[in-house]
């Protein structure tokens, strides 16, 4: 008897065809659903007149429907206007359907537990043009995870809003049976936030400090050999990650039997400790651009760095390269967007990972072994509180356990384990990497100690290299030629074009916004006289809308891709902070002209530090791109032309003193945030 066919509904038809573009496996799911089993749904005569029962827990989704739904959809809109919102639950599907109208929305994020929820729901309401759009997210609570929400949340500005974040629901059922799930959700969606606002950094300086390199080193890197001649050579099928974490010790015996077997990738700080074990990595991979590196290769033997390819990112500082006297040193980039500027795709890019260990497990994947070991991957202290490897330069106390009350799972789920906050965020590096990768390439956590990895499969070191290592062939030597003479000098002069480019739009740039911000100073100063002389009321919108868009003019910067490429990841750190704090203006609800003119003037008055910062974060660029160039050999540096800027007095100390005063009579009468 052949199968009978039933067609889809309609309505979910159309979901699911705009789900399987964005959620594949959501959609597959619940294409799988025949029909609703465990909830029934009642239907009356007004479109928001749904509700429906668990029979499961005897507990409707809404004592009242309609006005239950018209009052949760009324609170959302009356509160801030976020326009990135987070909901556990998606309910009947009515308060919803309300919300995706408000054009304030950008995204709406909802989080479900329950399939049969989301088949009845997606049977309602067409949601598909949301879906497609993503203006709605949907997902299945069992499979968001951190790297589904960090991936999410980076992906779009809502990274700007994570100040105002808060998961709601639409239904006080799912507060009475899944708070357990809620809680473990929310510090998803905190986790996720966190990780990615300090992977914009906090710190300019360090920032500058990479550029100043990357600058510095280009005319070497371009010389060297590239990091795309690693790809067409031949190596063993597995690879071992090796770090220095406190496990690590015990794991040396076994890496050196196996060490002409296997290609072994160590990270910097682990390359002294298996110089004393006679153990000569394969690559070892360097990613800070802190001296203090240099300290790892300043007394090797000559003859244990010869043979040894040190990967090193463009930023590394020179007593570090210095300190690497023999092997081959291959210089590669950060994906960073100053270093895409300069489209040197040949030469890398390696260490989206905030540690060495993540830069070499990169380069595992890179160049696709079957399987990567990892050893040495704490990430975390060890039993006896201590944060290193025996030999380790720093010793086995370089990180003290006092301060650090941050605990994670153990490795092999036993418990839980001290660790730190930038491990933590190791760590998430290693999960988004084994997520991205695992379908090319097995990561194996044989630490056998400190934190588990989500995502890698953990068995000992001794029962990996079983399953894993051949020994039937051992590993031979390899070489990687310097960039032919005239390739190289065709890349110096695109560098040399790309670096005059980048000085005479700082010059533009900075004048532009210098400008703007003696404007606002000005208006400023004129607030400052009509409060005094009590004429408050000719502070118009109409006259605040010039400054207003002169302000958005510069702000329009921000989203120009040339201005993506040289500035933000010098200004992201600078300026995200105050676009944490702007978000706070911009959803404040307004009911009259007075509101409007407050929510104005505190916009105008919160730039004008951001202007200041933005003028100076693009001088200081500037400052530190000629600085490094004086190190270039004396022929590149006379063909680069560097402009004149013209130069705009400004009076900081009386700006400060105005807008202190201003700042406290306008907050009696508009009551706006300070």
């Amino acid at each position: 008897m052949s199968e009978t066919f039933t067609p889809l509904h309609p309505v979910l038809e159309k979901n699911l065809q705009a789900l399987f573009h964005i959620n594949p496996k959501l959609a597959g799911k619940l294409f799988q659903i025949q029909t609703n089993t465990r909830f029934e749904v009642f239907q009356g005569k007004d479109l928001a007149d749904i509700n429906i029962l668990d029979i499961e827990l005897q507990s409707f989704m809404y004592a009242n429907p309609i006005s239950d739904t018209l009052l949760k959809a009324q609170m959302i809109r009356e509160g801030d206007c976020l326009p990135y919102r987070y909901v556990y639950g998606i309910g009947t599907g009515v308060v919803l359907q309300m919300i995706l109208s408000d054009e304030w929305l950008k995204s709406v994020l909802v989080i479900e537990p329950n399939l049969e929820l989301l088949y009845i729901v997606t049977h309602l309401f067409d949601f598909s043009e949301a879906l497609q759009t993503r203006k709605l997210v949907l997902e299945h609570a069992e499979d968001f995870d951190f790297v589904k929400a960090s991936y999410l949340i980076s992906n779009s500005n809502a990274q700007l809003f994570a100040k105002l974040f808060k998961l709601e629901y639409v239904s006080n059922y799912y507060e009475h049976f899944y708070m357990p799930n809620i809680l473990e959700i929310n510090k998803i969606l905190i986790k996720s936030f966190e990780v990615t606002i300090i992977g914009y950094g906090n710190s300019a300086e360090d920032t500058l400090m990479g550029i100043e390199h990357h600058v510095r080193n280009l005319p070497a890197m371009l010389e060297g050999p590239q990091l795309n001649s690693l790809l067409s050579l031949t190596y063993p099928k597995t690879a071992i990650v090796v770090s220095t974490g406190p496990s690590l010790t015990k794991q040396i015996p076994l890496l050196k039997k196996i060490k002409d077997y296997v290609t072994i990738i160590s990270v910097d700080a682990s390359f002294p400790i298996l110089e004393k074990h006679g153990i000569k990595p394969d690559f070892v991979t360097v990613l800070e651009r802190i001296p203090e590196t240099a300290n790892f290769f300043k007394n090797n033997a000559p003859e244990f760095q010869e043979g040894v390819h040190f990967v090193c990112v463009s930023i590394a500082h020179q007593e570090v390269l210095d300190a690497i006297k023999h092997g081959t040193k291959i210089l590669e980039m950060r994906p960073h967007s100053y270093t895409h500027f300069f489209e040197l795709n040949p030469y890398g890019y390696l260490g989206i990972g905030m540690s060495a260990a993540n830069l070499a497990h990169e380069l595992a994947i890179a160049l696709q072994f079957e399987q990567v070991i990892l050893i040495g991957q704490d990430l975390a202290f060890g039993r006896d509180d201590t944060s290193h490897a025996n030999d380790h330069f720093f010793g086995v106390n370089e990180e003290k356990v006092e301060g650090h009350d941050i605990y994670t799972e153990a490795y092999g789920g036993e418990g839980e384990i001290r660790t730190t906050m930038y491990w933590n965020m190791f760590k998430s590096y290693f999960e988004r990497a084994i997520n991205i990768s695992k379908s090319f390439i097995q990561t194996v956590n044989s630490t056998e100690g400190g934190a588990r990895i989500p995502g890698a499969t953990e068995l000992s070191f001794a029962e990996a290299i079983e399953r894993y290592v051949d020994f039937s062939t051992p590993k031979t030597p390899f070489t990687i030629p310097n960039t032919p003479v005239q390739e190289s000098l065709q890349y110096k002069k695109q560098m040399i074009e790309k670096i005059n480019v980048w000085l005479q739009d700082t010059v533009n740039r900075q004048e532009v916004i210098e400008e703007t911000f003696m404007d606002v100073q000005e208006a400023s100063e004129n607030f400052i006289i009509l409060l005094e002389e009590h004429r408050l009321e000719e502070i118009t919108v109409e006259k605040l809308s010039p400054l207003m868009d002169k302000v958005d003019t510069i702000k329009a910067y921000l989203g120009e891709p040339i201005f993506k490429q040289l500035y933000y990841d010098i200004l992201q750190s600078m300026l995200l902070h105050f676009e944490l704090d702007f978000v706070k203006i911009e959803v404040m609800p307004v009911k009259d002209e007075e509101d409007i003119k407050a929510k104005m003037i505190s916009w105008l008055l919160a730039h004008r530090y951001w202007l200041f910062t933005f003028a100076g974060g693009i001088d200081a660029e500037r400052e530190i791109v000629l600085r490094a160039i004086q190190s270039w050999p004396e022929e590149l540096q006379k063909q680069v032309i560097i402009p004149k800027k013209r130069e705009i007095a400004i009076d900081e100390a009386k700006y400060e003193e105005l807008m202190a005063k201003f700042k406290e009579q306008m907050a009696q009468r508009f009551k706006f945030e300070q």
